[in-house]
């Protein structure tokens, strides 16, 4: 099957509001709506350097921006997605294009799930401030989240959260995915 990304540009849906970048279409049905974000490498600490008198420190302590930025995507994508499609009808899909060497897929899957999965299989429960605290809902209106490495080529790694079953089975469709053979993240213990 032959698929189409159109952009949404017509008038009728950008008097909606914000509206997400594509309409992905498979023949001549709509597959999903998609969503792209841009991640920029963070520059906080190039600009501290920048305007330093020479041989002064530079910098200081700060929370890590990654997390934050990727709720800030998740809910700005979520405000474009519902400009077209508020019942979700259709699949939709956030995709993140990352230019940040600092920061990777596993964040993403940190922020969405709440949780540190660990080399040893360890699950730690420890970014529940994000993923309860600044996406409790919005995470839930998307049903495949792509990550792109701008500097690395090939297929984009993917999350499927699998919130709606008809979507997630339509996405496994879409990109020639076996859900039986989808690595299930493993579950934090309970106390």
């Amino acid at each position: 099957m032959a698929y189409m990304w159109s952009g949404l540009r017509r008038k009728t849906e950008l008097r909606a509001g914000r509206t997400p970048d594509f309409k992905v279409f498979a023949g001549d049905e709509l597959a999903f709506y998609c969503e792209v974000k841009t991640a920029q490498e963070d520059e906080w600490l190039d600009k501290q350097l920048a305007v330093a008198p020479p041989g002064t420190l530079a910098g200081g302590l700060r929370q890590d921006p990654t997390y934050n930025r990727l709720c800030n995507y998740i809910n700005n994508a979520v405000d474009q997605l519902d400009a077209v499609n508020p019942a979700m009808e259709h699949p939709n899909v956030l995709a993140i294009v990352n230019g940040d060497d600092g920061a990777g897929f596993t964040d993403l899957i940190q922020v969405l799930t709440g949780n540190a999965y660990c080399e040893s299989g360890e699950v730690i429960p420890m970014f529940r401030e994000y993923s309860e605290g600044r996406i409790p809902k919005t995470k839930l209106r998307v049903h495949l989240y792509l990550w792109f490495n701008e500097w690395k080529a090939g297929d984009p790694q993917k999350f499927f959260p699998e919130v709606h079953a008809a979507h997630h089975a339509a996405l496994c469709q879409h990109f020639k995915m076996n859900t039986g053979q989808l690595t299930r993240l493993p579950a934090p213990p309970t106390r």
